[in-house]
């Protein structure tokens, strides 16, 4: 399914045009009726002569609708231009054929209305007029054709004409998640709420569940229409009307976007390639206050230029459009500037970057970067997509890259053979350069595996190294860092932290103990000071027995830091028995060998037998068995304990 979308000044005869092609009138409302002038969008469609139905979408020409004219033409495919012989070239002549310049629009046809109503001399100075002001616009080489929708002159050149572009082949993205801009809402008795638009990505499918965005509400499709025909599937091209259950109208407006739950999120950011009308008054001023305008959505916005200080007339730079409300766009979509005073269409361009970071004005690397994602090839842009969001998985990277799962599976495979992308459940890298992540992943890669770039990698292992040597600079006493400290220092989710832990550890960039990571190369080097005071506890507990004071006290005494204690735990001339309980390693030692020869001797023991052994308290006692039945070395049968394995 192909669609039209008409062009041109108010009162040029575009709906009396569509009237007589097609036998429809796209004048629905009233209002629109009575005032003799299209208001709102209209829709009709026609059968070409090569027997292909087509879709004509009727935007408004007064340039007080000119919002409404923004939200039809979008997702056309081609465009039909309507100049009146008897009035010629007007203003919004002009702002309508700026506004598909502007959004590349290079398939189109110009229909000179109202042949009857002028003589052949008067037509030849308005065709030449028309041909003068197409001239360096993407619709220069359009057929310019003279009809009468009175008299049906041209008629069938229009059609053969329509026909001639409509069978050339478009490219249309396909992503295969659906994405339908709404134009439409309203209530249709004994169905409920229906929008309508033109879907531009994917299919829709009649039961299926969408999610209406930007506000995320969650619907299911009760029906499908197409030129008032139930159909089960609609793709992409195809203008369709979709009953919705599960909202009701108050719930959708112009603007929204009805898609796949999940794969797309509302921004209130994007980074644009902006071209200023040739003709316009005066330059784009930098943080100038704008509407923007991308398919049937209007928001409010202020552009920040990043390259230059103003834009003139006819040049293009590069912006970042801040939007005074939440819109669900994606890159490669195309957008109209608009200012309110005077109300004219100014600039317009391509989304090039739909969640960017806020950037710094004349950075060449943001530049360049930006330069990539307009300009390079399928691989060059996905690895620059993820270099700016990484890690991310491939479901996120596909939707980011503006392609299907299945295309940035194809594109990711060599790249991750060559290591210029890891697949962070693949194999270990190569170890020919230390620290580097370089390498073929071998494993499969499933919808949900990180993935991160070489160069990503290296800076989270270079930031992982420079973390590390400070903590352990500042904590000369710890063994290492808790690793969850080190996931909310990288900002990852707990997810891809553990599998980037992973290829940390691969990679021998850290170390693990327990809950702590370390560098490979870093050990506990006690101070003079603390080696004195290190000395001073274990005279302390070699006197104590297996009564020792506890940790806290040990600490008070000799006015020793705990982790200078923490330190002789950690390298085994400790032993933590409790919570506030240690022993030297060889009084540990013949404790256990004592309590094991005990319970082999009689099969079992009890707290009191352990205290009576050492004349010691319940509380020594009590702490040393908990402490062997953690271990597994005994077993707590009532008020006793069995030997469960030798220590």
């Amino acid at each position: 399914m192909r669609v039209i979308g008409t062009a041109g000044h108010v009162d040029h005869g575009k709906s009396t045009l569509i009237r007589a092609l097609t036998g429809i009138d796209p004048d629905r409302l009233q209002e629109e009726k009575d005032r003799g002038m299209t208001i709102d969008l209209g829709f009709a469609w026609m059968r070409l002569p090569g027997g292909e139905e087509a879709s004509i979408v009727d935007v408004p020409g007064h340039e007080r609708f000119i919002k409404n004219m923004l939200a039809g033409i979008g997702g056309i495919d081609t465009a039909l231009l309507v100049v009146a012989a008897d009035e010629g070239v007007m203003p919004q002549t002009r702002e309508h054929l700026a506004i598909l310049d502007l959004l590349g629009v290079q398939s189109g046809a110009v229909a000179i209305t109202k042949r009857d109503l002028v003589d052949g001399d008067w037509l030849d100075l308005v065709t030449a007029e028309v041909e003068e002001t197409l001239a360096d616009t993407s619709l220069a080489k359009a057929a310019l054709i003279p009809v009468s929708s009175t008299t049906g002159h041209g008629l069938d050149e229009l059609r053969a004409e329509l026909d001639r572009l409509l069978g050339a082949e478009r490219w249309r993205r396909q992503t295969g998640w659906p994405r339908l801009p709404v134009d439409r809402v309203f209530t249709m008795s004994g169905f409920g709420t229906v929008v309508t638009g033109t879907l531009v990505d994917g299919e829709l499918h009649v039961g299926e569940e969408i999610e209406i965005l930007p506000a995320g509400r969650k619907a299911r499709i009760r029906g499908l229409q197409s030129h008032r025909k139930e159909v089960e599937t609609a793709p992409a091209g195809t203008r369709v009307a979709v009953n919705l259950s599960g909202v009701s109208t108050e719930e959708v407006e112009r603007g929204d976007v009805i898609t796949s739950p999940g794969w797309l999120r509302a921004t209130r950011v994007v980074d644009v390639r902006l071209r200023a009308v040739a003709d316009a008054p005066r330059p784009i001023a930098h943080n100038a206050r704008v509407t923007f305008h991308t398919g049937a959505t209007e928001a409010s916005g202020k552009v920040s230029f990043l390259d230059r200080a103003e834009l003139v007339p006819g040049e293009v730079g590069w912006a970042q459009i801040r939007l005074g409300r939440p819109v669900a766009v994606a890159r490669s979509d195309l957008f109209i500037l608009r200012v309110p005073s005077p109300s004219m269409t100014v600039g317009g361009g391509v989304i090039v970057d739909d969640h960017p970071k806020r950037h710094r004005r004349f950075q060449e690397k943001v530049l360049q970067q930006l330069g990539v994602l307009e300009r390079g090839s399928p691989e060059e842009v996905l690895l620059q997509t993820l270099q700016t969001n990484e890690p991310a998985d491939l479901g996120e990277l596909a939707r980011r890259s503006s392609q299907s799962v299945a295309e940035t599976r194809t594109l990711l495979e060599p790249l991750i053979a060559r290591g210029t992308i890891l697949a962070l459940d693949g194999a270990a890298p190569s170890q020919e350069d230390p620290g580097s992540a370089s390498g073929k992943s071998e494993a499969a890669l499933a919808p949900t595996t990180p993935l991160i770039s070489l160069q990503g990698w290296n800076r989270i292992a270079g930031r992982v190294r420079m973390d590390l040597e400070a903590y352990h600079q500042a904590h000369h006493l710890r063994r290492g860092m808790p690793r969850e400290e080190l996931r909310k220092r990288l900002g990852l989710d707990p997810r891809v932290f553990t599998r980037v832990e992973r290829r940390l550890l691969e990679d021998a960039v850290v170390v693990e103990t327990g809950p702590l990571v370390s560098l490979p190369v870093f050990v506990v080097i006690l101070t003079d000071e603390e080696r004195r005071a290190a000395a001073a506890v274990v005279g302390t507990l070699q006197s104590a027995g297996a009564a020792p004071p506890g940790r806290s006290e040990l600490r008070a005494q000799h006015r020793v830091p705990d982790e200078v204690i923490q330190a002789l735990v950690d390298d085994g001339t400790l032993v933590e028995v409790g919570q506030d309980l240690v022993y030297l390693r060889p009084t540990y030692d013949e404790i256990v060998t004592k309590v094991t020869n005990l319970i082999q001797a009689s099969g079992t023991i009890t707290v009191a037998q352990v205290r009576d052994a050492y004349s010691t308290s319940r509380k020594y006692a009590l702490a040393i068995l908990e402490h062997l039945d953690e271990r597994k070395i005994t077993r707590r049968i009532g008020d006793e304990r069995v030997l469960t394995k030798a220590p």
